[in-house]
């Protein structure tokens, strides 16, 4: 029930992530055209981005969601990073357009100060973004959906640009009117942070990096307990998509009968895909050992 709960959340963080930073986009950028902050323009281009992001997430879902074919065997699940990776470069790309122009308007002569109301927008949108990215995260990491936790991060780093947005206004406005370039700045060196980090993260699951961090010794508990199971030489596990596929080295005796060797790897893959939710496939290989009794 609660799993189902989660599924709806994940289908809802779309969604919301898009109203949520189309209204952000509107409102940004109208108050930095009127109020004349720098900063508070960069933040409403980055809010724009989110916009992508979440259409990302609609569309790697329902990508990632269909049955193998023909075509692909192991089936959609990797979509999921291509979408999370393809969000990072596309925020990056901004990010470099966006310190340009900043650069220029601190070269430039000192505009005059911001209005205030580019202050209100910022606490605004960072209790607006705080919101959803507490929702979006939530909803991702019981999922294992990257490009959820991607636009959920893209949605924590529009508080912090948010809140350099709010410095720069109020440094203008008491003299140090370089300030709000600085702050815009600022807002671009964190987007490029998170968007670097998660094409990392995208790329390391695209080359299938290990995820025996976080499920080796639970699954390595679980057969080890099991009977006619003489040990374990080998476990390597990857994430494709929102699931975890396995492939184990299970030792047996070496009198088993290839009947009872799939006796027992049948009788492994259904308890561990009764434990471990996350795993989709496993894969036993069974291995002779010495000195036992099947």
């Amino acid at each position: 029930m609660r799993f189902k709960r989660c599924e709806q959340c994940g289908n809802r963080a779309a969604l919301a992530g898009i109203w949520t930073n189309i209204v952000m986009v509107i409102l940004k950028f109208t108050v930095g055209i009127t109020s004349g902050s720098k900063a508070c323009i960069a933040d409403c281009l980055h809010s724009a981005s989110n916009i992508v992001t979440a259409f990302a997430i609609m569309v790697s879902h329902k990508i990632g969601k269909k049955p193998a074919d023909s075509r692909f065997h192991y089936g959609y699940g990797k979509v999921e990073f291509v979408a999370a990776g393809f969000i990072s470069l596309l925020i990056i790309s901004g990010a470099v357009a966006l310190i340009t122009v900043s650069i220029k308007h601190l070269i430039n002569e000192p505009a005059p100060p911001p209005h205030f109301s580019a202050l209100l927008m910022a606490l605004i949108s960072i209790g607006a973004n705080e919101m959803l990215f507490r929702f979006m995260r939530c909803a991702g990491t019981r999922l294992k959906s990257q490009t959820i936790l991607a636009n959920a991060w893209a949605n924590r780093a529009d508080c912090f640009s948010s809140l350099a947005v709010i410095v720069g206004v109020v440094g203008s406005r008491l003299g140090f009117h370089h300030l709000d370039p600085i702050a815009a700045i600022f807002v671009v060196v964190v987007i490029i942070k998170v968007s670097i980090k998660i094409l990392m993260d995208s790329v390391n699951a695209l080359m299938d990096s290990s995820a025996n961090d976080v499920y080796g010794e639970e699954i390595e508990m679980i057969v080890q307990d099991m009977e006619d199971v003489r040990g374990i030489s080998g476990v390597k596990t990857r994430q494709i998509g929102q699931k975890i596929w396995v492939e184990l080295d299970i030792l047996v005796h070496p009198q088993c009968t290839m009947r009872e060797g799939h006796m027992i790897a049948d009788r492994i893959k259904k308890i561990l895909l009764g434990k471990i939710r996350d795993l989709e496939r496993v894969l036993v290989n069974l291995r002779p050992v010495e000195n036992d009794g099947c």
